[in-house]
C-alpha cells in the first residue's frame, strides 16, 4: 500500500483496496448532507459549486462501516459533522465504534444563514470514537475546542479547517511513523497535517479541482523540506 499520497478516485472504491487493520488513525471531515451550496465567492475558486457527494446518506453508512474495517485495534477515529446532522452520524458510527466524545469546535466568528429566524453558528461538532480502547498521549483535554476558521484570503475550500486543529487530532491519537487516512481530503490539510508531525497519510479527493490544490500544496511542503536538507 502506498502512502503519502492522494488518489482521484471515488473513496469507497479505493477503501477496498486496502487490507483490513492497516491504518493507525482517521481524521475525516465526511459531506454533512446539505446540499452544501454557496454564492458568496464566485472568482476562480468556485466556490458556488455543490460538494461531491453532498447529499448521499448510504454513502456515508458504507464509509463508516469501511473505516472500521481498515482502522487496527485499539484505534481512533475523528469525524466532523453539522449540528443538525450529528444524530445520524452518531447513529452510525455506534454501530461500529464506541463513541468517547462529541467535541465542539468554537470558532472565532460565526456563518451567516437565516438572519432573521436563526443565531448565527459558531460550532462545528467532531465525534470522537474508538475501536476497542485507545488511549490518547499527553494531558486530557476538555471536549471544547477553540480554533479560528482559515480567513477567507487563505481560503482553499469552502469547509477548510485549520490546520491546527486537524494537528490536535493527529497528535492526541496517532505516534511518529503512524498511517493517517482522510477519504475525504479535498484542499489537503489532513495530508499537510501528517507530513508535518512526522505521520504517513493516505486518502482520495474525487473532485479534479481540489485534488490540484491538494497536490499542489504537498509539494510545496516537500519542496521546503528539500530546500531545508540541502542548508
Amino acid at each position: 500500500m502506498e502512502v503519502d499520497k492522494i488518489i482521484k478516485k471515488d473513496v469507497l472504491e479505493f477503501m477496498e483496496t486496502i487490507p483490513d487493520n492497516k491504518i493507525d488513525l482517521i481524521v475525516t471531515d465526511p459531506p454533512y448532507l446539505i446540499n452544501y451550496k454557496t454564492n458568496w465567492r464566485k472568482e476562480k475558486h468556485k466556490f458556488s459549486n455543490v460538494i461531491e457527494n453532498d447529499n448521499n446518506p448510504e454513502l456515508i453508512k458504507e464509509y463508516i462501516k469501511e473505516c472500521f474495517r481498515i482502522l487496527k485495534d485499539d484505534t481512533a477515529i475523528y469525524i466532523f459533522c453539522s449540528f443538525d446532522k450529528v444524530d445520524f452520524f452518531k447513529k452510525e458510527i455506534e454501530k461500529y465504534f464506541t463513541v468517547k466524545n462529541i467535541i465542539i469546535w468554537r470558532k472565532n466568528n460565526h456563518t451567516a444563514g437565516d438572519l432573521e429566524a436563526q443565531f448565527g453558528k459558531q460550532y462545528e461538532m467532531i465525534i470522537l470514537a474508538n475501536k476497542g480502547r485507545k488511549k490518547f498521549n499527553g494531558e486530557r483535554l476538555t471536549d471544547v475546542w477553540d480554533f479560528k476558521r482559515v480567513s477567507s484570503d487563505k481560503l482553499l475550500h469552502q469547509n477548510q479547517k485549520p490546520i491546527e486543529l486537524i494537528k490536535r487530532c493527529i497528535v492526541k491519537h496517532s505516534n511518529i511513523g503512524d498511517i493517517v487516512f482522510d477519504g475525504f481530503m479535498g484542499s489537503g490539510t489532513t495530508a499537510l497535517a501528517a507530513l508535518e508531525l512526522d505521520r504517513h497519510f493516505i486518502g482520495t479527493e474525487i473532485d479534479d479541482y481540489y485534488f490540484d490544490i491538494a497536490e499542489e500544496r504537498i509539494k510545496n511542503h516537500n519542496a521546503q523540506l528539500s530546500l531545508f536538507d540541502e542548508v
